[in-house]
């Protein structure tokens, strides 16, 4: 057999895998009976939804709406239209909006960067709409920004009309849990907000006064922050972001009837979401050999980047095929960590997700001798076979 056949044969070979054949005893924790309206248990690392409760429905979603405000002005920042230095006098508009604020007067002062942490941490609406105002003009045509960004990432079941959360869905000012949870698994790929979301605490020089982080889970561990958010239509909302394991989850719960069962029913979703995460492939286990026709040692181990690990909620959830897909025409040298090729992951016959594979050992480029007899030693194998 060649070597592109040997290939070949790897390619195609599936590799099923269920943890019950491994003959691993499985003990999962029930889904916990909670009352908020909607929830979410959203897996950021692959992007699906693993546990839900009407998490397609449209509802108001109160100061979560401000995640969305923070990555329209930081992805601005990013691309170098928006300095974090930059001084914004408060308007009138902005001192009058009600709610939670940092009790901005019109002409206050203010930079880019404090604005950014007000909104964030305090839920600040004054904050917000002074950035708002800074950055578009108006909120009118910040709120454009928001949903031709809404539109960007999918999102078909979100609209908004104000940059705060304040006004609801009777104001056609609406999102869903798997929006909101999609939405924060994008807010989280820039450094600069995922920083923000995540500090504890921030001090505004220009009213000489430090804030506090509101989320109420921040102590808790994993956790990398998120928004809360309260109003009468919405009730009480919160969305975080939790890793541990190497794994993140985003947990979104909406409609809960006090801040205390919001925070109990986040807190009892991530408890059971961590509890039940199963390791279907640990970096250890090599999923095929790979040819580097050049090299010292002609082939090295092809492992995961990092371990598959999916929440389950029972067995079913563990069934699923991997097929690697090796690069083509890989050549020395080598180093440990390369990447090699990639494990498709199906589930129900369709692609679920694609994983890194990479090299287990190195291997340098060998001489033009060496790799002459490792050519021949292939091709006698082959005829071999």
């Amino acid at each position: 057999m060649g070597a592109r056949q040997w290939l070949r044969v790897w390619i195609l070979a599936m590799l099923i895998l269920t943890l019950a054949s491994m003959g691993q005893a499985l003990a999962f924790e029930p889904v916990p009976e909670l009352s908020s309206i909607a929830y979410a248990v959203y897996d950021g690392d692959y992007g699906y939804l693993v546990l839900e409760k009407n998490a397609f429905q449209r509802r108001s979603i109160a100061s979560i709406t401000k995640v969305m405000t923070l990555l329209v002005a930081v992805e601005l920042v990013e691309e170098g239209k928006l300095s974090l230095d930059a001084v914004v006098t408060a308007s009138a508009k902005a001192q009058s909006r009600e709610g939670t604020q940092i009790k901005m007067r019109a002409g206050d002062r203010l930079t880019v960067e404090e604005l950014l942490y007000a909104t964030a941490l305090v839920s600040a609406n004054d904050a917000a709409v002074a950035l708002a105002e800074y950055v578009a003009g108006s909120e009118a045509d910040f709120t454009s920004l928001m949903n031709a960004k809404a539109e960007e990432l999918g999102l078909k079941d979100t609209h908004y009309v104000d940059c705060t959360g304040l006004l609801s869905i009777f104001s056609n000012n609406y999102s869903t849990a798997f929006d909101q949870a999609r939405l924060l698994q994008a807010a989280l790929e820039h450094e600069l907000l995922a920083k923000i979301l995540a500090t504890p605490d921030y001090f505004i020089e220009s009213y000489d006064r430090k804030i506090k982080n509101s989320h109420p889970l921040l102590d808790r561990e994993g956790v990398e922050g998120g928004k809360t958010g309260a109003t009468t239509p919405a009730g009480h909302t919160l969305i975080t972001a939790c890793q541990r394991q190497e794994k993140r989850l985003i947990i979104v719960v909406l409609g809960a009837r006090s801040r205390e069962v919001r925070n109990q029913e986040t807190e009892a979703l991530l408890n059971w979401a961590f509890s039940n995460l199963r390791t279907l492939i640990s970096t250890e286990e090599v999923i095929t050999p790979v040819l580097v026709p050049d090299g010292v040692d002609h082939q090295v181990n092809a492992v995961l980047a990092r371990e598959f690990q999916l929440v389950a909620k029972d067995e079913a959830d563990l069934e699923y095929e991997a097929e690697p897909e090796i690069m083509p025409n890989l050549r020395a040298p080598v180093d440990r960590g390369d990447k090699v090729g990639e494990l498709v992951i199906k589930r129900g016959g369709e692609d679920f997700v694609r994983l890194d594979l990479v090299a287990q050992q190195s291997t340098g480029l060998a001489t033009w001798v060496r790799r002459l007899f490792n050519g021949l030693k292939r091709m006698f194998k082959g005829t071999g076979g």
